[in-house]
């Protein structure tokens, strides 16, 4: 089966709202981000943030990265050092507000092209896997890597078939 990506300004968008986010509220600064083909919908990490949505289309906003990383964007954000972090569960709030507002940047330029999405709260699982409705023919996905000095972090945005 065939991979149907979002449309190449989504992905620049997905792209843009990343490296703003990083820089402005994570106070992290990106190296490189790259847009990728997202091969699978299942997926192992030690940590995975996902966010559902609804609307035009409904489907699934992904990221996931290791627990370092996870530690790193958290303590950052509160203008800490991940050691100071007192247990995962103040990083998984952490990463659960960047995939929020990661989310939210995308929703922005969904939105803007005519249609309508709602969010959902964002989820963090430690050390889990995950699947997601976006095997079926009409599904599309995209995902962004993003390398940073401290770690990857992966950002896949996943749409289930209209059908």
């Amino acid at each position: 089966m065939t991979i149907q990506t979002l449309e190449p300004h989504l992905v620049e968008s997905l792209r843009q709202s990343a490296r703003e986010i990083l820089e402005t509220m994570v106070f992290l600064v990106p190296r490189e981000i790259t847009a990728m083909a997202e091969e699978h919908c299942s997926f192992e990490a030690e940590v995975i943030g996902l966010l559902g949505f609804t609307g035009t289309r409904s489907g699934t906003f992904v990221v996931r990265t290791d627990e370092a990383m996870a530690k790193t964007v958290a303590a950052k954000m509160l203008m800490m050092e991940p050691a100071e972090l007192g247990s995962f569960q103040e990083a998984a709030d952490g990463f659960g507000e960047l995939v929020n507002m990661l989310a939210g940047n995308f929703k922005n330029a969904w939105v803007a092209g005519g249609n309508q999405m709602d969010l959902s709260v964002p989820n963090v699982i430690h050390n889990g896997s995950v699947s997601v409705r976006s095997e079926s023919p009409g599904s599309l996905r995209s995902r962004v890597r993003i390398i940073l000095d401290q770690g990857t972090l992966d950002i896949g945005v996943h749409f289930e078939s209209k059908h």
